[in-house]
């Protein structure tokens, strides 16, 4: 059975290396000896997490076997309480990121066709109830899978674990019959430990009302990976139909497409995209997929905080899923950082986007009428001080066209424009003197109108050069 699972579970080329972490534990050994009795060509990698006075021991052991059996050895070790400690993590974390860093960089090193570790059924029981506990959904629930990528490691090389169909008491049997001698961790009976407290108190009174209660999860975990497996492709076909740009840090989407779909395909594309941001995250949990899920739906505020320093929040008809260092696109907008004159043909505002200024013949004027908000036409004679461009500043007020008398503060009409909070700093602002004449894309001020007294007129535009788009 084991044969079947390493070359079609795993995907195991038997003419490629393997890498293999190795503890030097009952089902480490039972993984390694398996793997090189079926004829793999098996490196044997040791993580030394400097937790236990023996750990130095089994490290020294774990090196002697691999030399006895001819196969290529490779070990690293690190503070891993130390590690926690200064990074803020729990022990547990830790181990798990140094250990999975060492491992794949190592198979990477040694060219190997995977990274190989001997998780049991075991394990995944306690996996899968642990998400339970925890409040998960379908991607928690189905467990561990027998090959998977962890990008956050390695973009090409797979996790594989041929050992999820062998309890913990087989891998203990395996290396009794076998002749193999483990060491087993003391650590694994410390009920400091939430995973240990499930296996040595949570579990065995629930087998209490069920003897066969790890048995029972463990047919749930097949079942939601097969219902996973039908529901890939919906995903997919999801994901395609409303992902629209994506750069380091953040993802976008069409806002009515995503809003559109079911709750349930909102919270798989919102987690996907997570995952991606966030991998090294291993529990997004509910509450926070169901919060994002809602606001994608129906974004009644300006953003909403999601997990693991990432927000949702919506402009231009894209729902987007950032972290909050990322450094969010405004190339689509234009920009100004300083105060800067307007020449008499063009002034260069950045990133292909130009304002042009010419001064229009009154009887062309009927002709040459702007057709959208990013152009403007002014009455010359109102701009004896020429023109200039800059951002806003505090306090500044806007007498929009219409708006015969008083005027507004610009705050305000940037929130009524809804024009994206991020976006409103570096807005060029086109101004006579310190008066706000024209707000590019939205509003002409008042003052500077083309009236019937009007006898000369400069038409202004701002736009992007299509060589920059």
């Amino acid at each position: 059975m084991l044969e079947g699972i390493l070359r079609t579970a795993c995907n195991l080329d038997p003419s490629l290396p393997v890498l293999a972490g190795v503890s030097g534990g009952p089902d480490s050994l039972c993984l390694l000896d398996i793997l090189n009795v079926a004829g793999y060509r098996v490196v044997v990698a040791h993580f030394n997490h400097k937790l236990r006075p023996e750990a130095d021991r089994e490290a020294v052991d774990v090196a002697g076997l691999a030399r006895s059996l001819g196969l290529d050895f490779v070990s690293e070790s690190a503070d891993v309480a130390a590690y926690a400690g200064s990074h803020g993590q729990s022990v547990e974390e830790a181990a798990r990121l140094l250990r999975y860093r060492f491992l794949f960089a190592a198979a990477r090193q040694r060219g190997a066709q995977a990274v190989a570790v001997g998780h049991t059924a075991d394990d995944q029981v306690e996996t899968v109830l642990m998400h339970f506990l925890r409040g998960a959904g379908l991607p928690g629930l189905k467990g561990m899978d027998y090959r998977t990528m962890l990008p956050v490691f390695d973009p090409e090389i797979p996790l594989v674990r041929p050992l999820l169909s062998i309890g913990r008491a087989g891998t203990e049997a395996y290396c009794r019959e076998h002749g193999l001698r483990p060491h087993f961790d003391p650590s694994n009976a410390d009920q400091t430990y939430f995973r240990n407290r499930l296996r040595h108190a949570l579990i065995p009174e629930l087998e209490k009302y069920n003897p066969r209660f790890k048995e029972a999860l463990l047919h749930t975990a097949a079942a939601l990976q097969a219902d996973a497996a039908i529901l890939q492709p919906v995903v997919e076909a999801a994901w395609k139909d409303v992902f629209r740009e994506s750069a380091p840090g953040w993802f976008a989407f069409d806002q009515p497409g995503l809003a559109a779909l079911p709750a349930g395909l909102r919270r798989h594309l919102i987690r996907r995209a997570a995952e991606a941001l966030r991998p090294e995250a291993r529990d997004f949990g509910f509450p926070a997929l169901e919060r994002a899920a809602g606001f994608a739906a129906d974004p009644g505020g300006k953003q909403v905080d999601f997990i693991n320093g990432l927000y949702l929040f919506t402009e231009s008809g894209k729902t987007y899923l950032a972290a909050y260092e990322a450094d969010l696109p405004t190339a689509h907008w234009p920009r100004v950082l300083q105060l800067s004159s307007v020449g008499s043909e063009y002034l260069d505002l950045g990133e292909g986007w130009v304002l042009s200024c010419e001064e229009v013949d009154l009887d062309d004027m009927q002709d040459r009428m702007p057709v959208d908000t990013w152009s403007a036409w002014l009455d010359a004679d109102r701009i004896p001080a020429g023109l200039t461009v800059r951002p806003r500043r505090p306090g500044d007020r806007f007498q929009p066209l219409g708006m015969a008398t008083g005027s507004l503060k610009l705050s305000d009409f940037f929130v009524n424009v809804k024009l994206p909070l991020r976006a409103r700093a570096a807005w060029p602002l086109v101004c006579v003197g310190e008066t706000i004449a024209w707000v590019p894309g939205f509003r002409l001020a008042h003052p500077f109108r083309v009236t019937e007294k009007t006898k000369r007129v400069i038409r202004l535009s701002v736009l992007k050069n299509r060589a920059d788009t």
